[in-house]
């Protein structure tokens, strides 16, 4: 049964916004090419996205609901708060958003946009296995019952799925979405001399995101296999069901 979301409106973009979106495909498809996780590179053909014209959410919609069994959602063009965001999540619903970035914001764009999402993120929803981990965050998180457990978890997502690194073989590969959507800090965060720390939970829910700059380091993991762990045991740690 295909799984309900509201609505993602449609919008008529104008052709400077499209062209837009083709200029961060050209240049991000080049910058990711060496360093994203394999997981981005298995997953992003499946999303079938015309790199010339922004993509329609209902088609997109579609075809995630096809591979995975979710859907997208209307981010409402805000930030949404920790809260918010696991409970789409436990849902199965990604939030996306219906603006994209203006041209002054082309390497970094302080607020997600819809290449954030599209370029970013979605990739790994067409996984199961990412899918189910996302699910996972959300029941560990509709659980918290202090703003400290739902800023853990919140702070154990961005550090994986916004701007995480995972090892592959000798190599640090980049599984974040806001690092794989954003030409500049992506440029930043590669760079040998910008630290990656192992991923503990103890430092990750110490470390406060920085939304509206770049980070002065980053975590990775060791596997895909480490987020299930890192999950339970803070779930144990806290006394919630894993």
């Amino acid at each position: 049964m295909a799984t309900m979301a509201i609505s993602v409106p449609i919008i008529d973009y104008p052709a400077e916004d499209h062209e837009t979106w083709r200029r961060l495909c050209d240049r991000q498809l080049d910058l990711v090419r060496n360093v994203a996780c394999q997981d981005f590179h298995n997953g992003f053909p499946k999303l079938g996205l015309d790199f010339t014209r922004i993509p329609d959410p209902s088609v997109v919609s579609a075809r995630l609901d096809s591979l995975t069994g979710w859907t997208l959602v209307s981010a409402q063009n805000k930030f949404l708060d920790a809260k918010e965001w696991f409970d789409h999540l436990v849902n199965k619903r990604f939030p996306v958003t219906d603006y994209i970035r203006r041209p002054h914001e082309f390497d970094f764009c302080e607020l997600p946009d819809l290449f954030h999402e599209y370029f970013g993120h979605l990739s790994l929803f067409t996984h199961q296995h990412f899918a189910d981990i996302s699910e996972h965050f959300g029941r560990i998180a509709v659980q918290a019952e202090t703003e400290k457990q739902l800023l853990d978890v919140a702070r154990i997502w961005w550090f994986i799925f916004e701007v995480g690194f995972i090892k592959e073989g000798d190599d640090l590969k980049v599984i974040g979405g806001a690092l794989l959507s954003s030409p500049g800090e992506l440029q930043h965060a590669c760079r040998p001399e910008v630290p990656k720390h192992p991923f503990t939970i103890d430092h990750v829910t110490a470390t406060p995101g920085m939304y509206y700059t770049y980070h002065d380091f980053y975590f990775y993991l060791e596997s895909v296999e480490q987020i299930h762990d890192i999950l339970d045991e803070y779930a144990r740690r806290e006394s919630m069901q894993p």
